[in-house]
């Protein structure tokens, strides 16, 4: 086949994405055959590291969540009541840092309405 042909520069394309996406996984790029299904294994790779990715981070954020809101409690920001959480105060304030691949990293302030969180 021609280098200058518009499949070996196809070819050529899939496996350079491959190589940057094996890269940025953290795995051994094993080239098959055909480039174009070796892209199709790495997006899945892809996928299902992004799912579990995901999955830790919306657990880390329960469990801050859940630290946070009997914090609230013992220091009295929040009440229980027949069952019920109640908020004295007109808006929820949580501030919390975020950490970011690059190492950089941010802190925010998220502000809610009681209702908003689901209290009384």
């Amino acid at each position: 086949m021609d280098s200058d042909s518009p499949v070996a520069a196809s070819s050529k394309t899939y496996r350079k994405v491959n190589r940057k996406l094996a890269k940025v996984a953290g795995v051994p790029m094993k080239h098959s055959r055909f480039p174009s299904e070796d892209f199709e294994v790495m997006t899945d790779l892809l996928k299902d590291r992004s799912k579990e990715r995901a999955l830790q981070y919306y657990e880390r954020a329960l469990r801050r969540g859940f630290i946070e809101a009997c914090d609230a409690l013992l220091d009295g920001r929040l009440e229980l009541r027949n069952g019920e959480l109640y908020c004295r105060r007109k808006k929820v304030v949580i501030s919390r840092k975020f950490r970011f691949s690059d190492r950089s990293s941010e802190t925010r302030r998220f502000e809610f309405k009681p209702r908003d969180l689901e209290f009384s």
